[in-house]
């Protein structure tokens, strides 16, 4: 699975993020377009109110990360914690697809869907971090998954739509 990540030059989805800040959870939808070679993009789609909000991360890791909203953008936006924000969770997470190991990999099936289920694990400065991230069986489709801090669940990624162009 991990040669097919590496393989991969570009791809197009449409996400559904939930983020569980502790004090409120907020849902969003965004057009996601990942390039090996280039730049990734995504663009907010819902809620309505920040509809048309757009990113760009370039490079390896998030450390090259610009939004922009009509015309306007601003370099400096950093999330807190790499990786755990509906922002860069997509990035972080293809890169963790393409270049880490999983501690732990099983098989589960729903609605009629073979997955491959895998689970990474990590330490920052800030504690830990685990992901769990759902592929189809049959042809390595990112699906699901659930991306935790010190243990609660932070953000949840829906992929409702996925094309390797």
């Amino acid at each position: 699975m991990r040669a097919h990540f590496e393989a991969l030059d570009a791809a197009e989805a449409q996400i559904e993020l939930m983020s569980d800040l502790g004090d409120s959870v907020l849902e969003y939808q965004m057009d996601y377009v990942y390039d090996r070679e280039g730049n990734d993009q995504f663009t907010i789609t819902a809620p309505e109110s920040l509809a048309g909000i757009g990113g760009t991360i370039a490079g390896t890791d998030s450390a090259q990360f610009t939004l922009q909203y009509d015309g306007l953008s601003l370099d400096d936006a950093m999330p807190q914690r790499t990786g755990l924000t509906p922002a860069d969770s997509l990035f972080c997470l293809l890169n963790d697809l393409r270049t880490a190991q999983p501690v732990q990999i099983w098989s589960e099936s729903a609605s009629g869907t073979d997955f491959l289920v895998l689970r990474y694990e990590g330490e920052d400065e800030d504690g830990t971090v685990e992901k769990q991230v759902w592929l189809t069986e049959q042809d390595m489709q990112p699906a699901y998954a659930e991306l935790y801090a010190d243990g609660s669940r932070v953000l949840t990624i829906r992929v409702t739509a996925w094309q390797e162009t």
